[in-house]
């Protein structure tokens, strides 16, 4: 009988500063597009930064909710 061998995760690690652009719309009506930076929490996936900053931006203001991704964009911020 073989016995299943538990392996390990390596310590999640912090991760830089990431540069974000994120372009909503509501046809017909209006787009904006907004910048700027943020830190994710260690673990954090790409889908989970734009659901966060998705949530964050639309929150700011009833009119966006529901709006329409018309582009995202979230890279390391660093040349």
């Amino acid at each position: 009988m073989s016995v299943p061998q538990q392996t390990e995760r390596p310590p999640e690690q912090r991760q830089d500063t990431h540069f974000f652009v994120l372009t909503l719309e509501k046809p017909g009506r209006f787009s904006m597009t907004q910048e700027g930076t943020c830190t994710p929490p260690p673990g954090s996936t790409r889908q989970d930064m734009y659901r966060l900053i998705y949530q964050s931006i639309t929150s700011q203001d009833p009119q966006l909710a529901g709006a329409s991704v018309g582009f995202f964009s979230l890279e390391p911020n660093r040349l």
